[in-house]
């Protein structure tokens, strides 16, 4: 017997840009039901926490902070300063660290310095 078919919530805010493009926004009670997407979510939800996190340790309005302790070298070292901040018991394996949650952060954070330097440099007189 065939399964019904997943009935999707409604978007919390549906609207038209000037090119044609729909545009659902959704908020957490909206999401899209799928296979893993909750895991997904989940996992998501958790790399932008620690992507404040770091960047709260690494830029400013100004442009980028001189770090002490440069623990975005690799996995192991963002992994290790998580455990000492406390702030991220639910991470307990390396392995998803250096697989999905450093190489997403270090990515975001690179584009987050360019984007305010970018922005510095239209705001500074010549």
């Amino acid at each position: 017997m065939p399964r019904k078919k997943t009935v999707q919530p409604e978007p919390t805010e549906t609207f038209t840009l000037d090119d044609g493009t729909l545009v659902e926004v959704r908020d957490e009670g909206a999401k899209l039901i799928g296979r893993g997407s909750r895991k997904h979510d989940t996992l998501y939800e958790l790399r932008v926490r620690i992507l404040e996190w770091v960047v709260n340790h690494y830029l400013s309005a100004k442009g980028p902070k001189l770090v002490k302790k440069d623990f975005m070298k690799s996995a192991s070292k963002l992994e290790a300063e998580m455990t000492l901040s406390g702030l991220f018991p639910e991470v307990t394996d390396l392995g998803a660290v250096r697989k999905n949650i450093y190489p997403w952060v270090r990515d975001h954070l690179g584009v987050l310095t360019k984007l305010v330097k970018e922005n510095n440099n239209k705001n500074t007189p010549n």
